[in-house]
């Protein structure tokens, strides 16, 4: 019916049947462009679009009759306004979302303080969150570590986004993990909601907390997975937390934790601790209500059994090799193992020397300078060029002595080292061998240990080998040696 007019005028029933289709197109557009415009009504508009639709069902109208050209080019246009609205859209929903979940939490989220008492000033920061009615808020254990140690010397307290204060009480840790939860008053009844970590690498997530006591913020970031071939599961954020930013939540769009702020590595590698280890710790908390652990004695019982079950995984597991001059020796024993090594180059060099180290980088903070759970084990050939026999041991015996560090403990927490010198012989030559350990005082269960190992029956190959496990039990550390001597082996 549309174009019963044009048809008297000329008789062009193919342009006729040509501008009801054009005409049916347009109103489609209008529909499809009305649809989009109403979802745009609750936020920001970036365009305004205006059609007077009479316009299109108004066959005496002077545009209607120009040509199908108008229609071609209007039609066009129109649709080509839509995927430009959306994404308008899209783009002011997410420089918009940081924005509303930080006015949606900012009150739930907390300054932890650890105060010194001689003096009353901030000795530490970190951030915390609410996570349940009763009052708990969750951190990181190394945020109230020196509060553990020295209760006598410390208090915590909290501090709202409006400054208002309070005092906390350490309810539990999780020291492998690196969380506590501490319980205030605070007043207030909306906590954070826990949600998973199971989410799709390159998905936007948000992180909050007290960078440098500058006040509460909020960091966009992305979500890379879990760390592979890592001891512990940690999250690869890419984002930039700062100092004063551990123990607080990173959340997903929904408003949901997701994990912990917990370290950096600068330069936008960061990494969060799964939301899971801190629901399993929370519901610890709420199964045992009147009972208060002794935090000494629940670290102790954790690192016992990490590191128990550590070390007897190596133990029980199949070993690569790796050679090294005329030697085969453990290679990286196990996945989280990192391995580095390099030779001297000098041809004028009197002594040839080449090295190897191997080390987990998993590491578990304790205190200030003070982290404690790893294996490390380094080789150290050489092989004498133009040296005399007297000369080459002299320069190699040298080697054998130096110091080995496995961590920075002060010698209030740990005792001195307590040495066992012997000559052994295995692989058909001879060796001398150290086996040393220092026990923890707070936790005496738990040793750090050194073993050194040196050729000694060859007048111009030298090897030395060192190994190193912090925060194990003696007999643990015993099954690890006898392994690896084991795989110490000499090739002709």
């Amino acid at each position: 019916m549309h174009g019963r007019p044009l048809q008297q005028r000329g008789g062009r029933a193919f342009f006729t049947t040509k501008t009801n289709l054009f005409t049916a197109s347009l109103a489609s557009a209008y529909r499809a462009l009305r649809s989009v415009k109403q979802k745009q009504q609750s936020s920001r508009q970036y365009f305004t679009l205006t059609i007077n639709y009479k316009l299109f069902n108004n066959s005496e109208h002077p545009l209607v009759n120009n040509s199908q050209l108008f229609f071609s080019l209007l039609l066009t246009s129109l649709l080509a306004c839509v995927p430009f609205s959306v994404s308008g859209q899209q783009e002011f929903e997410s420089k918009d979302e940081a924005e509303k979940l930080f006015a949606s939490h900012s009150q739930s989220i907390y300054q932890i303080r650890v105060i010194e008492l001689a003096t009353g000033n901030k000795a530490a920061i970190g951030s915390g969150f609410l996570i349940d009615k009763q009052g708990h808020i969750a951190t990181n254990f190394h945020v109230v570590s020196s509060f553990v140690h020295q209760p006598a010397r410390y208090r915590l307290e909290y501090a709202t986004l409006d400054g208002h204060t309070g005092d906390l009480e350490l309810v539990d840790i999780d020291v492998v993990h690196d969380l506590a939860i501490t319980k205030g008053d605070t007043g207030a009844t909306r906590s954070v909601r826990l949600g998973h970590s199971k989410l799709s690498k390159g998905t936007r997530i948000f992180s909050l907390g007290n960078p440098h006591d500058l006040g509460l913020s909020v960091v966009e970031g992305t979500y890379n997975g879990l760390l592979e071939k890592s001891l512990f599961d940690k999250i690869f954020f890419s984002g930039s937390l700062n100092p004063g930013m551990s123990g607080g939540p990173t959340l997903n769009h929904a408003g949901q934790v997701i994990g912990i702020n917990v370290s950096t590595a600068g330069n936008q590698v960061s990494f969060l601790v799964p939301v899971n280890y801190l629901k399993d710790l929370l519901s610890g908390v709420q199964q045992n209500k009147t009972q208060k652990p002794d935090l000494k004695s629940r670290i102790e019982q954790q690192l016992f059994s990490h590191q128990e079950k550590f070390i007897n995984k190596l133990v029980k597991s199949e070993w690569k090799t790796t050679g090294l001059g005329p030697f085969k020796l453990p290679g990286s024993i196990d996945e989280i193992f990192k391995c580095w090594g390099d030779s001297d180059d000098d041809r004028d060099a009197l002594m040839e020397h080449a090295y190897s180290n191997c080390f987990s980088e998993d590491q578990i903070f304790l205190a200030q300078r003070f982290t404690t759970g790893g294996v490390a084990y380094t080789y150290d050939y050489y092989r004498s060029k133009q040296l005399s026999s007297v000369h080459f041991y002299n320069l190699y015996s040298n080697e054998f002595s130096r110091p080995i560090r496995v961590n920075s403990a002060s010698k209030d927490e740990v005792d001195n080292y307590q040495c066992h010198i012997d000559f052994v012989e295995f692989s058909g030559k001879n060796w001398k061998m150290s086996f040393c350990s220092r026990q923890y005082k707070n936790y005496p269960s738990l040793y750090d240990t050194t073993v050194s190992i040196a050729l000694v029956s060859e007048s111009d190959i030298g090897l030395v080998i060192q190994l190193t496990a912090s925060g194990v039990s003696r007999d643990t550390a015993m099954a690890l040696t006898r392994k690896f001597v084991q795989h110490i082996t000499w090739q002709k």
